[in-house]
């Protein structure tokens, strides 16, 4: 799919929310929209050992991670991505998620990476959480992906939280040049809707 046919999120009010400067609040974690002031630390913690089991690589450059926030900030300007920092609320980073446009607005897939010595907290399904509760709130959308490689357990936890389940499975040749075997959950926005109405 070409940028520029991708279709943006298609949102329930008008006019539609600024996606660079969005900041969801939780528990026990924010989520802030992307922005320069993370970069040092996104290019620290996003390394080889964090992007085992993930498409893309780790930046070589502060240029280059630099270069991933502007080229997000553009994307979320034009409402076809959304890219957020993961901050405790005492104000410590943790890592960054996402909503993807990458097989039509209908179908947005989900993501995340949380740096090493955040991992065992539950901070990922927190994320999660909050991010699939502002979905449901403010876009239109049948269901989530959330493509994970099938060792990853940690990380496949937090759909089937969700109530997703497995709808593929996939070989995918990661940015590094190794092979995910990845498989691929699809959380229905009804189920969503449900769990987050009762609270969960």
């Amino acid at each position: 799919m070409l940028e520029a046919d991708v279709q943006p999120f298609s949102f329930r009010q008008q006019p539609p929310p600024d996606l660079t400067t969005l900041q969801i609040q939780g528990q026990r974690v924010i989520l802030h929209a992307i922005h320069e002031r993370f970069a040092t630390e996104i290019f620290t913690e996003f390394n080889a050992e964090i992007t085992r089991y993930m498409f893309p690589k780790p930046a070589e450059t502060i240029d280059e991670t630099l270069a991933f926030i502007t080229d997000s900030l553009a994307k979320m300007r034009r409402r076809t991505d959304l890219v957020l920092a993961i901050a405790h609320r005492e104000g410590e980073f943790l890592g960054c998620c996402g909503l993807h446009i990458t097989q039509g607005y209908r179908t947005p897939e989900l993501g995340i990476w949380l740096k090493k010595s955040a991992h065992g907290n539950g901070y990922g399904k927190e994320a999660i959480g909050l991010l699939t509760t502002w979905a449901v709130a403010n876009i239109e959308f049948e269901y989530a992906i959330y493509p994970v490689d099938k060792a990853n357990i940690p990380s496949r936890k937090i759909p089937e939280a969700l109530g997703g389940f497995v709808i593929s499975e996939q070989k995918a040749e990661a940015m590094t040049g190794h092979i995910l075997d990845e498989v691929v959950y699809k959380i229905p926005y009804e189920t969503l809707r449900t769990l987050h109405n009762s609270g969960v």
